[in-house]
């Protein structure tokens, strides 16, 4: 497999890597540098269970962020090994492990400092909340930034080999092809969401099954565009050009892979179980997978209009 990921990509594990620290550096530099200007108790809200009245500086620095830290650098490896293959993820990482590593201690910060004596340390203001938010979306903007530019694509402009069908094209016609596929899994994900959300209490869950059961309708569309894959219900299109395709196939049962909307080191698409599966062979070494009955005739219209660009005729 061809790795144009490669470039950069340790500058993007590095930095990913030290956003968690931050959970831990953080507090101890907010308590050091302000502690003496600071009220003598604090109130110390945790994670939405509970609120302690009545903490030290010492008691609130002293907090288990360092088993926090781990967990959360132990995710972040196991996510950028994932997208090992893929700049663009790993962009994504580095920008949630900024996220991670600054809004949770800062928000603690921002919490107790909008105490003030004159309040008894028993109030907690209104403002640290649109502070937070505030803070999300700009640690997220950072980490983004700083993991710097991701490499281009390699394109390709090789023809498809001979002993895959291709559908000849003229040269004053057209492509078209447009293919919906159905995931049950992704049903079955939002009903057990439903259910755990309705066990629990906890309806945070019920956007998760939303989100989850909007992803259960694809459309596949290929036009002189490229390739595109729509989630109509959530209004998310995504578009491979022609010049990152080298050639399609078709296959009875879907490729060996993790194959997700999401991108991952095989490569992405949409499975609905058993059936034909289109197979797009990417300019990377990876693969677009579809489900479709009409998987065939798919390829052979990739084929033919990758020969119609690239070598004039089928």
């Amino acid at each position: 497999m061809s790795d144009h990921a490669a470039r950069g990509r340790l500058r993007r594990l590095v930095l990913a890597a030290l956003g968690p620290p931050l959970v831990v550096l953080v507090p101890m530099v907010l308590v050091a540098t302000l502690g003496e200007r600071l009220p003598e108790r604090v109130t110390v809200h945790s994670w939405s269970f509970g609120t302690r009245i009545g903490f030290t500086w010492q008691e609130w620095s002293a907090q288990p962020v360092f088993g926090m830290m781990v967990w959360a650098q132990a995710l972040l490896a196991v996510a950028f090994l994932t997208y090992w293959y893929v700049p663009l993820g790993q962009r994504l990482v580095v920008a949630l492990g900024w996220t991670v590593g600054l809004l949770i201690p800062v928000a603690y910060g921002l919490w107790a400092l909008g105490l003030t004596s004159s309040l008894g340390g028993e109030v907690r203001p209104g403002w640290p909340m649109a502070a937070q938010v505030a803070g999300t979306v700009a640690a997220f903007a950072l980490g983004w930034v700083v993991a710097g530019p991701l490499p281009r694509h390699p394109e390709t402009d090789v023809v498809p080999p001979p002993w895959l069908r291709a559908m000849p094209i003229g040269a004053a016609q057209r492509v078209m092809f447009v293919a919906w596929t159905w995931s049950v899994r992704r049903l079955v994900s939002g009903a057990m969401l439903v259910g755990l959300a309705m066990w629990l209490g906890f309806w945070p869950l019920l956007a998760w099954a939303v989100f989850e059961a909007a992803q259960a309708r694809t459309r596949l569309q290929i036009d002189a565009g490229g390739l595109s894959v729509t989630l109509p219900w959530l209004g998310l299109r995504r578009t491979v050009p022609w010049t990152r395709v080298r050639h399609a196939d078709v296959t009875s049962e879907p490729p060996k892979g993790r194959y997700k909307l999401d991108d991952g080191s095989w490569g992405w698409g949409a499975l609905a179980g058993k059936g034909p599966v289109l197979v797009v062979s990417l300019s990377d070494d990876r693969r677009l997978v579809y489900s479709t009955s009409q998987a065939g005739t798919a390829a052979a219209l990739v084929n033919g209009w990758l020969h119609r660009l690239r070598a004039g005729s089928c």
